[in-house]
């Protein structure tokens, strides 16, 4: 059968431990009309050497300079020329057999902005636990990713259109852009849940997620502030301005050996976090979502 072109950008930079790995997740994915593009940062570590053994098998590499993640990927999607468009980050894989899944997937659906989500799995390096993200099979909701990014963006496809449509990724962004983008491309094109898991998400002590602290909680509460309700506004304000206090209480009320401790920790709340919380499950979105 016909398979339209697929092209995986893949962002890196000092991620030697895990690059070759995530290379050999996606070229042993045998896809017939695969094109891997790979924009390093400009390495110090053996990232470059790793390059060197698999350039016979990749489109495009370099390793040098760049502006952070986000223009990293702006850079591989410039030089791509694929029908259907993705990102992996250097330090994630592939499941076997996904590229043909989302191949077949995409002949039926055509040329038109449309993008695909599956599930991913989360390889926890601190005690190599995979755990699944069911979060990342959620059915899709516009309202919804403006306050929660439900979407595993490892696990994400879309067409050349939808990605001329949408415009790039914003290089001002550290920790979001990814969100951002879903966002944007979301009132572009239609959005396609699969019950699939796509891809392995890993987590380790050097992740994003974990050492961003509190400048990714400003671009969360930013996307927040320009995408959502006043309500969602108003709630991740207010944790973030208590956040310390309520991990604080979190960790106290967990250390615990009572029974209901959620109701435990929703009666110690900061004042200001208990009136203005509608529902405890608000609060832990947030609190997911800030880390």
């Amino acid at each position: 059968m016909f398979y339209p072109s697929i092209s995986v950008i893949i962002p890196s930079f000092n991620q030697g431990q895990y690059l070759e790995e995530t290379l050999l997740s996606v070229l042993g994915q045998n896809y017939p009309n695969l094109e891997v593009l790979v924009l390093d940062g400009g390495s110090t570590d053996g990232s470059v050497g790793i390059l060197k053994k698999y350039e016979s098998k990749l489109t495009y590499w370099h390793s040098q300079p760049d502006c952070g993640q986000a223009d990293a990927i702006n850079q591989g999607m410039k030089r791509s020329s694929g029908d259907i468009l993705c990102w992996l980050n250097s330090d994630d894989l592939y499941f076997p057999g996904t590229l043909l899944e989302v191949g077949k997937k995409f002949v039926e659906r055509g040329k038109r902005p449309h993008l695909i989500y599956g599930a991913s799995a989360i390889l926890d390096e601190s005690n190599k636990k995979m755990i699944g993200d069911a979060q990342s099979l959620a059915q899709f909701d516009l309202f919804k990713l403006t306050h929660h990014d439900f979407i595993s963006q490892p696990s994400t496809f879309w067409t050349q259109q939808l990605w001329e449509a949408t415009g790039e990724l914003n290089i001002q962004q550290n920790y979001v852009f990814d969100w951002d983008w879903f966002i944007r491309a979301s009132q572009q094109g239609k959005f396609e849940r699969v019950q699939k898991f796509y891809s392995i998400y890993r987590y380790h002590q050097d992740h994003k997620t974990s050492t961003g602290g509190s400048d990714r909680r400003q671009e969360i509460l930013q996307i927040v502030q320009q995408y959502s309700s006043d309500y969602w506004q108003d709630l991740y304000l207010k944790v973030e301005q208590n956040y310390d206090k309520i991990k604080r209480l979190e960790a106290w009320v967990s250390s615990l050996k009572v029974p209901k401790k959620r109701y435990l920790f929703s009666y110690l709340l900061p004042r200001e976090v208990k009136h203005h919380c509608r529902d405890i499950q608000h609060l832990y979105t947030v609190l997911g979502m800030y880390g």
